[in-house]
């Protein structure tokens, strides 16, 4: 197997000092002679900013040459893989049943029952108390086996004690892995649309929410994973068919449980992190902004310690919050949140997916155009759109498209405006779904963007404001102006104040206003 040189730079490159010594430990000083050539190419790698084998092969020829660099540096890969996976590993309880059953495996196979059975019964008491579904059913082979050589060690009651003692049975268990199915297929269908949905995407959901819907919660509420998969796809389901409030309280129940559950945090922080990644979305479309803040503020958040989990966290964390501050015209923590993240997001973006990148663009992008910093907005937004199209939501396009336009139109640079408003056009007119507020969101710009007169420019605002109020109930409109509110931007311009000056008095007013 041939070795991808830039792989395995980036292999090298991504290891932290803590996996390099565990690494040398363990795997990389053999004896007490020389050091292995492959230790050599390792340093060598590892101080490159840019992989470079002819620098390598010169500074160790002639005991590194063309002919054996192949066969060291696939060598080389295979020792590291091992050594991080290790690392990785050590801490886990899952990795430490795995290994019993490996020891209660070769114990069998010499015939030393009784040191088999006695660890048998301990990993059994671990997989049970972390749920490790998998390993358990490993474990009932290895006593199966166990009992097949030999009746002496075991008892009849032994025999029974594998699932005796379980919190859920074989069908139970098997409704468990539905659901966990079907929640996979919940996160694919959320990683094409939050709304907009077409009769198609709608049927699919409705169907799956039956399905989740006709499952016998009864007896599996003991099990925190069957709780997991049953609360987390009923309620991605219902916040794709807009029924927010059901899907929110969902949501809380699901985050409570996890609090409750800390261990599954540090084994599968994952899970935990799409389940605050949901209450970001139904929390502010609730507009609970204050538990929204509150759990990503809870102390439990500490237990994320791995860094591609924190580095999702933290994004997920800052989109959560620009949408507050936005909505409650805290600008200075705007500005504040938005400075954080763009020192960070060049160190995050590797290890985030292509939906939440493409969020964080267009997030920083709505955050610098509030903020009046139109040159930062337009390189935010096109990013976002331009890096980023594999895997991500449909609607994020069209809102891309007429932010752009917006900045371009702020910018006031006919060239700019020109050019966006020919693109923004034409993705519009090919697009199948029509939307009346966006065609007259883009018309009002291109009849505004060259009047002289200001009281024509307002009365195009006020004729496109009538068009979203007419268009009050359509719900794809409400979830963008969600997103960045149109109708404010444009009362703001009706008005002739700023849009960030027109956000603040709303706010004032409002909080000013009896409930």
């Amino acid at each position: 197997m041939k070795t991808s040189s830039a792989f395995l730079w980036q292999l090298i490159r991504s290891m932290t000092a803590n996996e390099k010594l565990f690494f040398k430990r363990n795997f990389a000083l053999n004896g007490y002679g020389s050091k292995p050539l492959y230790l050599k190419l390792f340093d060598a790698i590892a101080a490159q900013k840019k992989y470079n084998e002819e620098a390598i092969l010169k500074k160790f020829s002639p005991e590194l040459t063309k002919k054996n660099i192949a066969f060291q540096k696939h060598y080389l890969q295979q020792q590291v893989s091992e050594a991080i996976a290790q690392y990785d590993n050590r801490n886990s309880a899952g990795h430490d049943i795995y290994n019993q059953i490996l020891l209660i495996r070769v114990y069998r196979k010499k015939g030393l029952l009784d040191e088999a059975h006695a660890l048998w019964k301990k990993a059994v008491v671990k997989a049970r108390g972390t749920e490790s579904y998998a390993k358990l059913n490993l474990l009932k082979t290895e006593f199966e086996k166990m009992i097949l050589f030999s009746s002496v060690h075991t008892s009849y009651d032994d025999l029974h004690s594998v699932f005796k003692g379980n919190i859920i049975t074989y069908t139970e268990y098997a409704e468990m892995i539905t659901l966990r199915d079907i929640y996979t297929e919940v996160l694919l269908l959320k990683r094409k649309a939050h709304f907009d949905l077409d009769d198609e995407l709608k049927q699919r959901i409705n169907l799956l929410l039956e399905r989740v819907n006709a499952t016998n919660t009864i007896p599996n509420r003991r099990s925190f994973w069957f709780r997991h998969y049953f609360g987390m796809s009923k309620a991605t389901l219902l916040y794709l068919l807009q029924d927010i409030a059901t899907a929110f309280a969902l949501l809380k129940d699901a985050w409570q449980d996890w609090r409750e559950n800390q261990n599954f945090i540090g084994t599968d922080g994952e899970f935990y992190i799409e389940v605050l990644y949901m209450i970001n979305y139904a929390g502010i479309l609730r507009g609970d902004y204050s538990y929204v803040q509150n759990t990503f503020n809870d102390q439990v958040n500490e237990l994320i310690t791995d860094p591609v989990q924190r580095a999702n966290f933290e994004v997920i964390k800052f989109l959560a919050f620009n949408k507050i501050y936005n909505k409650t015209a805290k600008y200075d923590e705007v500005e504040k949140l938005n400075r954080f993240m763009k020192s960070r997001y060049q160190q995050w973006e590797p290890v985030l997916n292509a939906d939440l990148n493409r969020t964080t663009n267009l997030s920083l992008g709505i955050g610098s155009f509030v903020l009046e910093q139109y040159d930062e907005a337009l390189y935010y937004i096109k990013r976002g759109i331009t890096y980023f199209k594999e895997g991500v939501r449909e609607e994020h396009e069209a809102v891309a498209q007429i932010l752009l336009l917006l900045t371009c139109y702020c910018m006031n640079n006919p060239k700019l405006f020109d050019a966006q408003y020919r693109a923004t056009y034409n993705y519009f007119y090919k697009r199948k779904k029509k939307q009346p507020f966006e065609t007259a969101l883009v018309q009002c710009l291109h009849r505004t963007f060259y009047m002289k007169e200001i009281k024509g420019r307002v009365n195009e605002y006020r004729k496109t404001l009538a068009v979203f109020e007419a268009n009050r109930d359509n719900v794809v409109q409400q979830l963008n102006l969600a997103i960045f509110n149109y109708y404010g931007w444009l009362e703001s311009r009706a008005q002739r104040i700023g849009y960030r000056q027109y956000v603040e008095r709303k706010v004032k007013r409002d909080s000013l206003s009896p409930t």
